[in-house]
């Protein structure tokens, strides 16, 4: 597992791991069908993130960086959303928890679970209180671009119940 890890790290950045449809599936239970979702990194609108919502009910706006530069543009952009849904880049991710948390909307992320470590993401947070939960995952996702060695689960703000839940990925 260790090397593994150092392997990881020795390889340039590469931060496009497709989200699977059954990954979305257990977030599924805490989104109300008629929101309207944004999802900030599905540059074709064909993703399964996209797919997945838009079957259980939900509006998506799917934008591409070029469309909405999701971490500069105007909190204007896009247009009204009820909630942010994304697997974000992993590079990015504190720069995504960062945005989500100015714009001051529901959100769920697909992160790994390791983003819980650090002082800084730590007492981040912590300060979100109540609302921020964790929506933890029983095995490893699959991504279409590449396997990860980590868990990834759903980062979640203002929608679940609990602030640690567990559900079962059921693949397909």
């Amino acid at each position: 597992m260790k090397q593994a890890m150092i392997d990881t790290m020795k390889k340039p950045k590469y931060d496009h791991f497709d989200t699977p449809a059954y990954a979305v599936e257990p977030l599924l239970s805490y989104i109300k069908p008629e929101w309207v979702v944004w999802e900030p990194t599905d540059t074709t609108g064909k993703s399964q993130i996209t797919k997945v919502l838009r079957k259980h009910g939900c509006t998506v706006k799917s934008t591409s960086k070029t469309e909405y530069d999701f971490l500069h543009c105007t909190r204007s952009c896009p247009p009204w959303h009820d909630i942010i849904i994304t697997n974000p880049p992993y590079s990015l991710k504190d720069e995504f928890i960062k945005e989500c948390l100015e714009r001051g909307t529901m959100w769920a992320l697909l992160m790994p679970l390791t983003t819980l470590e650090g002082v800084k993401r730590s007492n981040l947070f912590a300060r979100l209180g109540d609302d921020f939960g964790v929506l933890v995952l029983d095995r490893r996702v699959e991504y279409t671009g590449g396997s990860v060695w980590f868990n990834t689960s759903w980062f979640c703000y203002g929608i679940l119940p609990r602030q640690l839940m567990f559900a079962e990925l059921r693949k397909k």
